[in-house]
């Protein structure tokens, strides 16, 4: 199994680590299907745009907390520095969307190799993997290559699922959540599935 993390190739998990891979809750049977590239994107980038909105509220509201608590007669010079702060802070903020979505439209092409088309139904159940009316087997698949992205934290590190690769008898299958409705109950379930059957191809 090979594992890229940010991009970078990693040593093999440790138990430890694999102890803090985010796989969503455990479920029986989980149903999606590939999204077409424009709708990803959009939700992809959304999703960007909403966080990072949000962030932006908070701070606007907590400076506008700051200045109103300023004497009167430091009002207006307090008042005119916030509303340029979160001014400038919100053109940064726009700046990152921007960035990340040009670079989420260099690597869409990456992402795409080896999905099934759009509109093809995903699903992970006990029996194995169905990719359209094909269903794969657990025994069948081993683990190609995993990768993910490191989020740290004060007290534990997680690591977030970002694309799997399965080699079947027909080939490969490719498990990208940003691709797929309901993309992350997907790899994870699928992730869970493979790595308590111990179903690992060699680097």
């Amino acid at each position: 199994m090979r594992v890229l993390i940010a991009g970078n190739v990693h040593d093999p998990l440790s138990p430890a680590e694999e102890k803090d891979v985010r796989q969503f809750s455990a479920e029986e049977s989980v149903q999606g299907v590939v999204l077409p590239t424009d709708e990803a994107s959009r939700a992809r980038i959304g999703q960007i745009r909403l966080v990072l909105m949000i962030f932006w509220g908070v701070i606007a509201i907590l400076a506008a907390i700051i200045a109103s608590m300023a004497e009167p007669a430091d009002l207006p010079v307090v008042f005119t520095a916030a509303v340029v702060a979160v001014g400038a802070l919100g053109l940064v903020f726009a700046l990152m969307v921007w960035r990340r979505a040009r670079s989420w439209q260099a690597d869409l092409p990456r992402r795409l190799a080896g999905m099934a088309p759009a509109g093809t139904a995903i699903g992970v159940d006990a029996a194995g993997i169905a990719v359209g009316v094909q269903i794969f087997p657990w025994p069948t698949l081993s683990i190609e290559q995993v990768e993910m992205l490191r989020l740290g934290a004060r007290y534990r590190t997680l690591f977030t699922l970002e694309r799997l690769v399965l080699a079947g008898p027909g080939g490969t299958i490719v498990l990208d959540p940003v691709l797929m409705r309901n993309g992350h109950r997907l790899i994870g379930n699928a992730w869970r599935r493979m790595r308590l059957a111990g179903h690992d191809a060699p680097v």
